[in-house]
């Protein structure tokens, strides 16, 4: 079977319907993991967004706004953005660091939003599992963790 077989011929992609394409299935499916990621977040002063940030700087403390904007897929002013508002909250502090760059730091309390809301994401991931079963699950991440791979290698 090809795939005008598979979409109907000459039908456009609709979003929502099987014969989506890739990106609205993407962002369909990603709505849905974000809304249950900012469920299980509800009553910390963060975001998914901002919660990444806090992992990124948790995992790597000392970490610039330029080398997390070059890593992910978002602008140094979104990244800057989410910053200073992680910083507003007392969660994050900048320090200076040897030579020139600041680097961001976990405030204790930061610390331990960060602790919070990784156990609620590793929670809201343990639901996904029950849902879309192991198999489907770590196929699933395993396959988005290739196409990351492959498209950072593409820019």
């Amino acid at each position: 079977m090809n795939r005008e077989d598979e979409t109907g011929a000459g039908a456009p992609p609709t979003p929502g319907t099987a014969n989506a394409i890739l990106s609205d299935l993407l962002w369909e499916v990603s709505a849905y993991v974000e809304l249950r990621g900012e469920a299980a977040l509800a009553d910390l002063p963060i975001s998914t967004a901002s919660s990444g940030m806090l992992m990124t700087v948790y995992a790597e403390p000392g970490v610039t706004v330029a080398e997390m904007a070059r890593r992910k897929p978002k602008s140094p002013q979104s990244i800057s953005q989410i910053v200073a508002r992680l910083e507003k909250l007392g969660l994050i502090e900048r320090r200076l660091k040897k030579g020139r760059g600041v680097g961001l730091h976990l405030t204790d309390e930061g610390r331990h939003t960060a602790e919070m809301a990784s156990e609620r994401e590793r929670a809201t991931d343990d639901q996904l599992v029950g849902l879309l079963g192991k198999r489907r699950h770590e196929t699933l991440r395993q396959l988005l963790v290739e196409s990351r791979a492959l498209l950072r290698s593409a820019e």
